[in-house]
C-alpha cells in the first residue's frame, strides 16, 4: 500500500525545515503543496523534496489539499494520503499510527490531539465549538474537527471531493464523512503548540457556523 504525506503551506518558512525533516525520518513519499507564498517556503522545501506544487496565488487549504490529492492519486497512483500542517505542530512520531490503520482498510483516520493545561484557551474553545455545533446539527460528535492531521483512502476521496477552498475544509470533511456514513476511526496525537498561535478567533467560529448551516439545508 502506497501512502503519500501532503503538506500544504502559505508563508511557514519559519516551521517548515523543521517539519519537512521530521517528515522524512518516517518516510520519503512526501508532497509539499505551496499556496501562493511570498516568502523562502517554496526555495525551502526545494531543498529536501522531488513531489511539490505550486499555486501561484493564495487559493486556501482546500484547494491545495485538493491539489495534493490529485497529484498522489492520479499521477502518483497513491492509495492513501495522510494530510499534516506545515507549522511544526504535529509530530511526525505518530504518522505510523495513521498508515496502520489505512493498511486494516479504516477509510477515514481523524487525528485527535491531547489537550492539557497548556493548550491555548481559544484553541481549546474553538475545538468544542466546532464538535458542539457538528454534533447539534448532524447527530454525530467527532472530537477536534479542526484538526489537520487526517487520513484518507483513494476510495474516500472519490466519495468526499470537497468544494471549500479555505480552513472550513476540515469541517466539510467531517461533514461528508456523516452524510456518506464513510467508516472511520479516531487516533490521539500530540500537538506542539507555538506562542504565536492564538488558535481561532470569533469571525473564524461564526463563518463555520455558517457553512455547517449551509451544508444541513443544501446550499
Amino acid at each position: 500500500m502506497r501512502i503519500f504525506v501532503i503538506i500544504p503551506g502559505y508563508n511557514e518558512e519559519k516551521y517548515l525545515e523543521e517539519t519537512l525533516k521530521g517528515v522524512l525520518k518516517v518516510t520519503k513519499d512526501v508532497i509539499y503543496v505551496d499556496d501562493g507564498s511570498s516568502d523562502a517556503s517554496v526555495s525551502i522545501a526545494k531543498k529536501y523534496l522531488q513531489h511539490m506544487l505550486i499555486h501561484e496565488t493564495n487559493l486556501g487549504k482546500g484547494a491545495a489539499l485538493k491539489t495534493g490529492c490529485e497529484y498522489a492519486f492520479s499521477h502518483l497512483k497513491a492509495d492513501a494520503v495522510v494530510f499534516m500542517d506545515s507549522d511544526n505542530q504535529h509530530n511526525p512520531s505518530d504518522l505510523p499510527r495513521f498508515f496502520a490503520e489505512l493498511k486494516k482498510g479504516i477509510s477515514i483516520v481523524f487525528g485527535v490531539r491531547k489537550f492539557s493545561s497548556t493548550t491555548p484557551l481559544m484553541r481549546f474553545v474553538g475545538n468544542k465549538f466546532a464538535s458542539v455545533f457538528m454534533s447539534f446539527l448532524y447527530g454525530r460528535y467527532i472530537p477536534d474537527i479542526p484538526s489537520g492531521f487526517k487520513a484518507m483512502s483513494k476510495s474516500a476521496y472519490k466519495e468526499l471531493i470537497w468544494n471549500s477552498a479555505g480552513y472550513e475544509v476540515e469541517m466539510e470533511i467531517a461533514v461528508r464523512v456523516i452524510q456518506k456514513k464513510i467508516k472511520y476511526t479516531e487516533i490521539e496525537i500530540e500537538a506542539i503548540y507555538h506562542d504565536n498561535d492564538k488558535g481561532m478567533t470569533a469571525i473564524d467560529a461564526l463563518h463555520i457556523a455558517k457553512c455547517l448551516l449551509q451544508w444541513r439545508v443544501g446550499l
